[in-house]
């Protein structure tokens, strides 16, 4: 997880200011309709990205502490946690940017990151089962955690959208993993991971 260390609180410290927002779990952070563009950084917390249409909702990743995310796309932002959030006029950006390009490479680093995860996400919909999508999830997230036990970041409605699947399909993987050993459910925000080789095994399968 990014600490107050990541490289992105130079670019907060250069651009000085700011404006500084707290958000409650389930507050809307930033809207495809906000008609202003802004750069901002998340400072604490944590906050779902996703698409909404047709009733549906797809989340294509989540932002951390130290990351940084600009409001110009079609996705929402929804704090999971209690969020503190600073931020600028994208042009104030763009001018410190012309200044320092070092800084800017920083900030395209993180939009980096943002397509890359969203890409992950169309990738195992469009080619991996289920239980595949289920266990790369587990694994890039005790990366991220740095450990073998799990906070589920989100409910289980936005888990299975991530995954594709439904929420009743998701809960029987997850019951048939912890019957098989593999995981462990201590309660209904944690998971831990017993199997690592064997959720790699299953990371590798593709549709039949």
């Amino acid at each position: 997880m990014q600490g107050p260390h990541h490289p992105h609180s130079a670019l907060a410290s250069q651009l000085g200011g700011g404006r500084r927002r707290r958000h409650g779990p389930g507050e809307t952070i930033a809207r495809p309709d906000a008609g202003v563009d802004r750069l901002f950084l998340l400072e604490s917390g944590l906050a779902r990205i996703s698409l909404t249409g047709a009733a549906r909702e797809l989340t294509l990743g989540y932002l951390r502490p130290g990351s940084l995310y600009v409001t110009h796309t079609r996705a929402w932002v929804e704090a999971l946690d209690p969020c503190t959030i600073v931020s600028w006029p994208v042009g104030d950006m763009l001018a410190l940017v012309t200044r320092q390009p070092e800084l800017g490479l920083a900030a395209f680093r993180e939009v980096g990151l943002l397509l890359r995860g969203a890409l992950d996400v169309i990738e195992d919909l469009a080619f991996r089962p289920v239980e595949s999508r289920l266990a790369r999830f587990l694994l890039a997230e005790r990366q991220i955690q740095g450990s073998d036990r799990l906070r589920l970041i989100d409910s289980t409605e936005s888990l299975a959208s991530v995954l594709g699947t439904t929420r009743q399909t998701l809960s029987t993987l997850l019951t048939r993993l912890a019957r098989s050993g593999v995981i462990e459910r201590p309660d209904r925000r944690h998971l831990v991971l017993l199997d690592i080789a064997r959720l790699e095994a299953l990371a590798e399968l593709s549709p039949g």
